[in-house]
């Protein structure tokens, strides 16, 4: 497992590179950087030697292939610069906001997992069944509903018809309120953005754990068991799930990346202040320092996922060998 392991994250390290430098070289084909110079400065009234030497002091007065080198370099350090717009490092920024986004996606992807899995159970345990007929109807609209479209309903719902939830933000309270209240009323703000995020993978997750436990309970073995007079419970729980968890616990993995890329849509209706949000207003602002730390982190974050499901996948299946796992897969 440890030899697995070291050479799973060496081969990590060409898949950062190639996703850094096709970020790098997309953001030099965009257009307003000397915008967003002028911006960090004083506006529409930059002077020419202003911007000369800000260009300096970011490295744009340097080439392409240098300036690239000179990030890697200086990213290996956690280094990753200063903002464009607030002059503040890139790397304070990104502590600031990564949490807030971890603590969304853990909750949304937990979700979606708790009720998923024993949702997919009881419709596999049905299938063929009306209501298996009507959940499946229901999930696969649940799946093409457009996330967007969901949050503004649910905003108009909950949070201005009905008042019970908080519209927008992280928070409502001041510092000064006492701890309990702060974290009641953080929870209170969470509720509709992990449920946005949330619903699509739930759908999806459903969906799958149903297929691979109906294709479990209709196995060999199980009619062996049911033979051999096991209880009910039994097969499905501890034999059709276990072996549904293998490519359950891959797929999981791969979710990692799809809840990091809708977190830029709910964060945005939401005025969420993590990285999704951030990412956004660093795109409109040709923050580009910003950007490629984003890219990086968010790199970074989804290998790590996959490998923590790879590892995962390994437990559920002891006999499986861990050198062949990645065989088509993330960092193959």
């Amino acid at each position: 497992m440890g030899g697995y392991l070291i050479r799973r994250i060496l081969s990590a390290v060409p898949t950062l590179i190639g996703v850094t430098l096709v970020t790098f070289l997309l953001l030099e084909l965009l257009p307003g950087r000397e915008w967003a110079l002028a911006g960090a400065s004083m506006g529409n009234l930059t002077s020419q030697e202003t911007l000369a030497r800000l260009r300096e002091t970011y490295h744009l007065d340097e080439p392409m292939p240098r300036r690239y080198v000179g990030w890697l370099l200086r990213f290996c350090r956690w280094d990753l610069g200063t903002s464009l717009l607030d002059g503040r490092p890139v790397g304070r920024i990104l502590r600031e906001t990564a949490a807030r986004t971890l603590a969304l996606n853990f909750l949304a992807l937990l979700l979606a997992c708790t009720v998923s899995v024993p949702l997919g159970i009881f419709w596999a345990v049905r299938a063929g069944s009306p209501g298996d007929r009507a959940g499946s109807l229901l999930l696969y609209l649940l799946y093409a509903f457009p996330g967007f479209a969901a949050a503004l309903l649910l905003q108009q719902w909950l949070a201005v018809n009905l008042g019970m939830l908080p519209l927008q933000g992280m928070r409502s309270l001041s510092p000064a309120a006492p701890v309990w209240a702060r974290g009641v009323d953080l929870a209170r703000h969470l509720i509709l953005p992990v449920l946005c995020l949330a619903y699509g993978s739930l759908a999806y997750l459903t969906r799958f754990t149903r297929a691979n436990v109906l294709e479990g309970l209709r196995s060999e073995y199980i009619t062996a068991g049911r033979a051999r007079g096991l209880p009910e419970r039994v097969l499905i729980w501890r034999h059709a799930l276990r072996n549904a968890a293998v490519p359950l616990l891959t797929l999981v993995g791969v979710l990692v990346p799809a809840l990091l890329g809708g977190s830029v849509l709910v964060e945005t209706v939401f005025s969420w202040p993590g990285m999704g949000r951030l990412y956004f207003d660093a795109l409109q602002n040709r923050d580009h320092p910003v950007i490629l730390g984003l890219t990086a982190l968010a790199a970074l974050l989804t290998m790590a996922g996959s490998l923590l499901a790879d590892l995962l996948y390994c437990l559920a299946d002891p006999r499986v060998d861990s050198g062949q796992i990645s065989h088509g897969r993330f960092f193959s």
